[in-house]
């Protein structure tokens, strides 16, 4: 197992060691995190980043320390390795951009008095030269993301905070999205989202900084632009490092023109948000597969690479998702349940699984009130923890949700949800997995309903199958396209009982209720987590209350 340390105990360089977690961890190597250097205020989207790599050292057998970071080495940390008692078979590397020999010298010196012994060095400005990000502390190295399928161009453009304060932005945004030649993502910072999402221009896609990783933007984008004084941020650097690599375009809209000064192979572009349609429609567009050719022919790109830096840590080269051959794992088809109980929506997935016939051998992930149902289907299930009052957050148990989701999920699987909102774990699962996804979302909501949660990620999915349902005004839907299906209501036609069967269960219900049973009425409308089931419910009880002999059993 790797360890990744940090010169410094700060928010940055936690979130620095993440990012090199992040893509070691992608090119297959087993990399860890010491739970006691977490921050004590993590953001939420943060979480799931890290969930998959902190752990007690105290049960964790070590092959590796890497020291990121090395120009500063703080007490604390000193201490933190000095803890681990590291044996001599233990390789421990320092990783900094040291100003002259005699900084590399003296911040050897101080790892080596903590462990006792010499650590390796890594100087970054020998193997990569000048920093791409002022102050940087993760290596930023390039890594390829797999090649997506043939799809509508997706364009990227990183905004900072205060491009909002000008009000012609988000008209100008506005109007790029509706372009029919590639679909707008905006990414911004700290409230940015929020601010976008409560006003008119709602319908823009926006993810914030740190919802998903690097590569998992990078996975998506086809083009990124990146405004701002100069380059955002490390995160957003790996992002235009790992797009560049995969043969993706990134333009440089910086003022200061950052990117092209630190020598990355990048298109200059206007720095005025209001002129990048064109210079993307006219440009970009017609050019951008060589243009990614060409990038990524660039020596620039190869001294930055993922492999350089794994050469000078002396780790093993593996294969990564980019350079697997295609097919050689079938995709599989995975149901996923939500909302409460969720009975409902397991018993319909479980219909459908069962019409998809020999050979889709079909699974499902869902939480334990659905397990035994779906396993008396006869279908494998992975169990999901469910939400509890007894968690210290609302969304503990999603974390979990996801670690168990990116495990057993592969680029390429087929998710099929069922629910009414779309949780953080399926939301960055999908996302970072590539994978082919359908959401049967039933037509729940009412006039007057707030849709913009439950509907902000709806561009996750492929497909968006919309079942009919038994009253006309729960067939009420918010969205269109030609991604959205209506279709009938999903049904299992069973075969009936012969009449002397039938009157034998009605006169047993008769003798165990103490009254005459002619017939037996069923209405089961679910939770009622997207809309309020009482009206319907009292209209079929007053309905059938004027039935002589007919037994109404609701379950709620």
């Amino acid at each position: 197992m790797i360890l990744i340390e940090a010169g410094e105990r700060t928010d940055k360089a936690f979130d620095a060691k993440l990012l090199v977690a992040t893509q070691l961890a992608a090119r297959g190597h087993r990399v860890v995190l010491d739970d006691r250097t977490r921050p004590e205020k993590v953001e939420r989207y943060q979480k799931y980043e890290v969930a998959a790599f902190l752990a007690d050292l105290g049960g964790v057998t070590l092959r590796r320390v890497i020291l990121i970071g090395a120009e500063s080495v703080a007490q604390d940390t000193m201490m933190a390795l000095r803890g681990l008692r590291l044996g001599a078979d233990v390789a421990v590397s320092v990783v900094g951009r040291f100003a002259d020999r005699q900084s590399a010298i003296a911040a050897r010196a101080k790892v080596a008095y903590a462990i006792g012994r010499e650590p390796d060095l890594v100087d970054l400005a020998t193997l990569q030269g000048p920093p791409l990000v002022a102050n940087a502390i993760s290596p930023l190295a390039a890594a390829p993301t797999p090649v997506p399928p043939e799809r509508l161009t997706q364009v990227f453009i990183v905004l900072p905070q205060e491009a909002l304060d000008d009000p012609q932005t988000l008209p100008v945004l506005s109007a790029m999205d509706n372009l029919p030649d590639y679909r707008l993502n905006v990414i911004l910072p700290g409230k940015g989202k929020e601010q976008v999402k409560a006003s008119r221009h709602a319908g823009l896609t926006v993810f914030g900084y740190s919802e998903l990783s690097p590569a998992a933007f990078a996975r998506l984008a086809d083009i990124a632009a990146f405004f701002g004084d100069s380059v955002p941020g490390e995160r957003m650097a790996a992002f235009a490092l790992d797009l560049m690599r995969s043969g993706r375009v990134a333009i440089d809209c910086t003022a200061s023109g950052g990117f092209l000064a630190g020598g990355a192979p990048v298109l200059r572009g206007p720095e005025e948000i209001a002129a990048l349609a064109n210079y993307v429609q006219h440009t970009v567009l017609v050019n951008r597969r060589e243009i990614g050719r060409q990038a990524q022919k660039s020596p620039w790109l190869a001294t930055h690479s993922v492999e350089a830096l794994e050469q000078a840590l002396g780790l093993e080269a593996t294969v990564t998702a980019a350079d697997a051959p295609e097919g050689t794992a079938a995709s599989r088809s995975v149901f996923l349940p939500t909302n409460g109980v969720g009975l409902g929506h397991a018993r319909r997935c479980t219909l459908i699984a069962e019409a998809m016939g020999p050979g889709a051998d079909p699974a499902f992930a869902a939480f334990p009130s659905c397990v035994p149902l779906i396993l008396d289907r006869g279908f494998d299930c992975l169990p999901l923890v469910q939400k509890s009052p007894d968690h210290v957050e609302d969304h503990a148990n999603d974390l979990l949700s996801y670690l168990r989701l990116r495990r057993v999920l592969r680029s390429g699987d087929r998710l099929i949800f069922d629910g009414g909102f779309v949780f953080d774990s399926i939301h960055r699962v999908i996302l970072e997995h590539g994978l082919d996804a359908t959401w049967i979302r039933r037509g729940l909501w009412q006039a007057g309903q707030t849709l913009a949660t439950a509907l902000d990620r709806e561009h996750t999915f492929a497909r968006v199958i919309v079942p009919g349902e038994a009253f006309a005004e729960l067939n009420s839907d918010r969205s269109t396209g030609t991604h959205v299906h209506a279709v009938g209501p999903i049904v299992q036609r069973l075969p009936q009982p012969d009449g002397a069967e039938r009157a034998a269960r009605r006169a047993a219900l008769g003798q165990m209720l103490g009254r005459e049973v002619g017939e037996l009425v069923v209405t089961m409308l679910g939770g009622g987590v997207a809309a309020d089931r009482t009206a319907q419910m009292q209209a079929l009880a007053t309905q059938l209350d004027l039935r002589p002999g007919c037994l109404h059993l609701i379950v709620v």
